[in-house]
């Protein structure tokens, strides 16, 4: 009984190293997908310069399309986070110490920019729902543009830091093939020295966590092949 006590404990930790990869390409996939949500129902809204803006922000169903994407945001975020963390945990004593204390930081900031972009692109359409107030084209400019400079500059910058950062541990613990190593760089070179931000822009980050997330599915295939072949031996992700 005791022969089979080493194929049991890789066995189980086996199981443990397929959740976990599961848990974080699921995690990120649906972090991708509510942001692409939240970011097209925010995209929605009429530039400051149009004639109807007011009576946009004035219609009950814009308004609410506007809640959901702060809603979607909010989630989308959690799932980030769930991500960042699951990452973390695969890569475990492997993790450089500066450059992991980097992507954690920089995970933490990037959720708190986009909620705040979110929040000041959906805060008229707030006022309008909850307090009946009538928006005005400064007000609604306003706030469209603070959210604007929050998600094309400053979450921008983040997202950069993130990738660059996230990319370094994962190339120092070798969790990442060699092509995702090269393009999470590029990626993250780009969102960083980019001159002028735009809106264009916000999608990269998304892109590259879809990206991740295949490449930890791929990789969850591997392992599940693995261990059929190798009798349940503690592999590395």
């Amino acid at each position: 009984m005791s022969d089979n006590l080493p194929d049991a404990v890789g066995s189980r930790r086996g199981g443990r190293a397929l959740r976990s990869l599961e848990a974080a390409a699921l995690a990120g996939l649906a972090h991708a997908v509510l942001f692409a949500i939240a970011r097209l129902l925010l995209l929605r809204s009429p530039e400051p310069g149009d004639p109807g803006l007011t009576e946009w922000y004035g219609n009950t169903g814009n308004q609410r399309s506007m809640i959901v994407a702060l809603n979607l945001t909010t989630i989308g975020s959690i799932a980030f986070v769930w991500f960042v963390a699951v990452i973390r945990r695969r890569v475990g004593e492997r993790e450089n110490q500066f450059f992991g204390t980097v992507f954690l930081g920089s995970a933490l900031l990037s959720v708190s920019i986009w909620m705040v972009g979110t929040l000041l692109l959906a805060t008229p359409a707030v006022d309008a729902y909850m307090f009946g107030t009538s928006q005005t084209v400064q007000s609604v400019s306003g706030w469209r543009a603070a959210g604007a400079a929050a998600f094309t500059v400053v979450a921008v910058r983040l997202e950069a830091v993130f990738i660059i950062s996230a990319t370094t541990v994962a190339r120092l613990s070798d969790a990442f093939p060699r092509g995702l190593v090269i393009s999470g760089y590029s990626a993250g070179l780009v969102l960083l020295f980019a001159p002028v931000p735009t809106g264009a822009l916000a999608w990269v980050f998304s892109v590259w966590v879809v990206a991740v997330s295949c490449v930890l599915l791929i990789r969850h295939r591997r392992i599940d092949q693995e261990l059929s072949t190798r009798g349940g031996e503690a592999l590395r992700p």
